[in-house]
């Protein structure tokens, strides 16, 4: 279930006794966890609330799970930063937890770290008995949608175009976005535009590749040059860069053949997302940007940057001198062969 729903059912009094959080999506998973706490409203917690970390000893759990409440309506239980349920942990850890004698109003949460797996025998009995909350990474629209409101709820208006691009400026990651809401909220009042994220919000490096691509594209060299020397000389690891770049050439491929092949656009846009695991932001993106260029000159593209990227870590070239040059090669020389 998702933690709304999960939010709701506490508030209208119906709590299980096991509740189970995680997911992909470590942001979301806090953001769950610290609602659902407060929602549990753990009276005097000094004393009705317990913590334990990564990989408590089950009967240490156990005893404090058998603990009734002290001046207070229930007992909340947590092991959080945990890895317990991961498909990688060996072992099953349910039975002490099944068998424990459970007063009624005692909760555990677990918050665990990364997704579970669900052949374990203690996430089929949360699922079957208790709340289990997965904070997966949200779709495109998904998180274009909680922006919006978002934003609303700090008394800011951002239109779902807006909303997209701080999406896609952030890369999908929740935490970043909600840093960036906070920052905006202080800075703007009224409606979140786009010069207003231009200018205040911190731009991803998948951001800088598609703004790099853009100004090439277009037939701003110079300003292209200009990103690039800021972004190689701020990044420790300038390969990444390449690897991005890469990614955008190899759905730009896969929208031209499909293209060619005269797909409808939908189709399209589907089996860019299938084929790269990309946002559909991203896919629609690549659609737009192919129709610049034909297959064999996409595919000159790609066997280039994979080579750069060969010399780069063979320590052969330096992309701090040669990438500019590469791109110039590839976006304003495209038909050129080898």
């Amino acid at each position: 279930m998702k933690a709304r729903e999960a939010l709701k059912q506490i508030k209208g009094g119906d709590i299980k006794n096991f509740i189970l959080v995680a997911g992909e999506d470590d942001a979301q998973i806090q953001q769950a966890f610290h609602a659902l706490l407060a929602a549990l409203n753990v009276q005097m917690p000094e004393l009705n609330l317990s913590v334990f970390e990564e990989r408590p000893e089950p009967m240490a759990v156990v005893r404090s799970l058998e603990t009734l409440p002290f001046m207070g309506e229930r007992r909340v239980v947590v092991i959080k930063n945990t890895d317990l349920l991961s498909p990688a942990a060996s072992g099953e850890f349910s039975a002490p937890f099944e068998k424990a004698n459970l007063p009624a109003q005692n909760v555990l949460c677990i918050v665990h770290q990364g997704k579970v797996d669900k052949r374990k025998a203690f996430v089929k009995y949360v699922m079957k008995k208790g709340m289990f909350i997965e904070c997966n990474a949200m779709k495109e629209n998904e998180l274009a949608a909680y922006i919006v409101q978002a934003a609303k709820r700090r008394g800011l208006l951002i239109s779902v175009k807006n909303a997209q691009t701080l999406a896609a400026l952030a890369d999908g990651d929740m935490g970043i976005v909600q840093n960036e809401l906070e920052k905006l909220s202080c800075v703007c009042r009224g409606d979140i535009t786009a010069d207003d994220i231009e200018k205040y919000a911190v731009k991803s490096l998948q951001y800088n590749v598609y703004k790099i691509h853009d100004l090439m594209v277009g037939g701003y060299a110079k300003e292209a040059h200009a990103l690039i020397g800021r972004l190689l000389a701020e990044d420790n690891n300038p390969i990444g860069f390449l690897t991005l770049l890469s990614n955008n050439f190899r759905q730009m491929l896969v929208a031209r053949a499909c293209r060619d092949a005269r797909f409808p656009e939908q189709k399209i846009i589907s089996h860019i997302m299938k084929a790269t695991g990309t946002w559909e932001f991203a896919a629609r993106r690549a659609l737009t940007q192919c129709k610049q260029f034909t297959a064999p000159q996409i595919r000159r593209a790609l066997e280039k940057l994979a080579q750069m990227d060969f010399d780069a870590k063979q320590g052969v070239i330096s992309l701090k001198t040669d990438l500019y040059p590469l791109l110039v090669d590839i976006y304003m020389n495209p038909n050129k062969k080898g």
